[in-house]
C-alpha cells in the first residue's frame, strides 16, 4: 500500500484535499471517482524526512482536542455519534484526521464500539479510552466528551505556557552561539598574523588561538554530531533507555524538577477529577490516573498509595505521603474524604496547581531573560577582552 495526496471537488463544487491509501495511482483514482469526486490533482505522497519529521502527517494533542471539542458540541446539539462524525469528516482538511474519522465511522457502521475504534490510534491515551468505555456503559457520552474537551483545552494551555517560556531563552542562546562562532571563525583568525613568530605568548593568548583552531577544524563535525544526536533522540524517544533518561532529567535537573512536579500534580488531579465526576470508582480512577504520570518514582508512589488504600487505609493518609500532595493539599483531601466531595477537591487541587505553574512560568521567564543576556555579555565580552590583552601583549613585546 502507498499513500496518495489529492485535490478534488465534490458534486457541490467544494474543494477537498486529503490523502488516500491504495495499491497504485489508478486504484486511488478509481476510489476517488467512486466517491463522485472530480480529481484536479493526484500524486504519491512524500515519504521523506520532511514528511515524517517536519510535516503534519501525524496526529497530535491539538488534533485530539479539536476532535473531542467538536464531537462534544455535536453531541450536545442532539446528534448521534455517527452523524456527528460524518459532519466532522466533511469539514476537516488535515489528511491524518480525515483518515481517523473515516476509520472510526466505518468501524461504527460495522457495529463496533466507539472506544474500541479509538483505541487503535496511539494518540488517544488509556485514560481517554477508559472514560469513553465507561461513558458508553452509562450512556453519558455527551457529558464525558465535554469534560474531556475542557481538560484537553487546559493541557493545550499548559503546553503553550511551556513553549512561551522557552522561546526567548532559545533566541538569546542562538544569538550567543552565533556571536561566538563568528568571532572564532572570522575575527580571531584575522589576528593570528600578529602572533606569528612570537615566543613566550601569554597563556590566555595560546588558549584563545587553540579554541579558534578547534572551531575552524571541527565545527562542522560538531554541528553534524549535535544534529544527528537530536534526530536520534527524537526518533527513538519511545525506547526504554531514552524514557529512563528523560525521567531522570525531569526528576533531578535543577529548576526542571520543580516544574515537572507541578505539571505531574496537575495531570494526576485533573484526571481523578474527571473520572470521579464520571462515576468511576476511586480505585479504578487511581489506576487510570497513574498512567498520566511520566515520572517513574511518582508512579511508584501512587502505586504504593493505591495498595495501602485497597487494604482499608485512608486515602488522604496514603496520598499524603506522596510528593504530589504537600501537607496543605493532603489536608484538603482529608476534608474531601470526610465530606464525600473528593471529586471537587481533586478539581480544586488541579486548578490551584495550574495557577501556581502559570505564576512560576512568569517568574522564571522574567529572571531568565536578564540572566541569559548577562551570560551572553560575559562570554562575548571575555573573548573580546582576551583579544585586546593579547594584542597589547604582542605590541609590548615588539617594543
Amino acid at each position: 500500500m502507498a499513500w496518495f495526496t489529492y485535490v478534488a471537488y465534490n458534486p457541490s463544487g467544494v474543494e477537498q484535499k486529503g490523502r488516500i491509501d491504495a495499491v497504485d495511482l489508478e486504484t486511488a483514482r478509481a476510489r476517488l471517482e467512486k466517491q463522485q469526486l472530480l480529481i484536479a490533482d493526484l500524486k504519491e505522497a512524500s515519504t521523506g524526512l520532511n514528511a515524517n519529521v517536519f510535516g503534519d502527517a501525524g496526529l497530535n494533542l491539538s488534533d485530539v482536542e479539536f476532535f473531542t471539542a467538536e464531537l462534544s458540541l455535536l453531541l450536545t446539539s442532539g446528534l448521534r455519534v455517527d452523524k456527528g462524525l460524518e459532519i466532522l469528516l466533511h469539514n476537516v482538511e488535515k489528511p491524518a484526521l480525515r483518515e481517523l474519522l473515516k476509520d472510526v465511522l466505518q468501524e461504527l457502521k460495522q457495529g463496533h464500539k466507539l472506544s474500541d475504534s479509538l483505541a487503535k490510534f496511539p494518540v488517544f491515551s488509556s485514560l481517554y479510552i477508559g472514560l469513553v468505555q465507561i461513558a458508553e456503559e452509562t450512556g453519558e457520552l455527551e457529558s464525558t466528551f465535554q469534560r474531556l474537551a475542557e481538560e484537553l483545552h487546559y493541557q493545550m494551555e499548559l503546553r503553550e505556557k511551556i513553549k512561551q517560556a522557552l522561546v526567548y531563552p532559545a533566541v538569546i542562546l542562538t544569538v550567543c552561539i552565533a556571536a561566538i562562532v563568528f568571532i572564532f571563525n572570522f575575527v580571531v583568525p584575522n589576528l593570528t598574523t600578529l602572533f606569528q613568530d612570537q615566543e613566550n605568548l601569554p597563556g590566555y593568548t595560546v588558549a584563545l588561538l587553540a579554541v579558534s583552531d578547534f572551531f575552524t577544524d571541527y565545527q562542522l563535525w560538531l554541528g553534524l554530531g549535535i544534529v544527528v544526536g537530536a534526530i536520534a533522540l527524537w526518533k527513538y524517544r519511545d525506547q526504554p533507555a531514552i524514557q529512563r533518561l528523560g525521567s531522570w532529567c525531569r526528576e533531578h535537573l535543577p529548576v526542571v524538577a520543580g516544574a515537572n512536579l507541578l505539571v505531574e500534580r496537575i495531570r494526576f488531579n485533573a484526571a481523578l477529577h474527571i473520572m470521579l465526576n464520571s462515576g468511576v470508582a476511586i480505585d479504578r480512577s487511581m489506576k487510570l490516573a497513574s498512567k498520566t504520570l511520566r515520572t517513574t518514582s511518582l508512579q511508584a508512589e501512587v502505586a504504593r498509595a493505591a495498595e495501602r488504600m485497597n487494604r482499608g487505609e485512608s486515602l488522604a493518609e496514603c496520598l499524603g505521603e506522596s510528593r504530589l500532595y504537600p501537607p496543605y493539599f493532603a489536608a484538603l483531601l482529608s476534608i474531601g474524604e470526610e465530606s464525600g466531595e473528593l471529586a471537587r477537591v481533586f478539581g480544586e487541587i488541579a486548578d490551584r496547581s495550574r495557577r501556581t505553574f502559570y505564576s512560576w512560568v512568569t517568574r522564571f521567564t522574567s529572571l531568565l531573560e536578564p540572566a541569559l543576556i548577562l551570560f551572553m555579555g560575559a562570554v562575548v565580552g571575555s573573548v573580546v577582552v582576551v583579544m585586546m590583552l593579547s594584542i597589547s601583549a604582542v605590541t609590548d613585546m615588539q617594543i
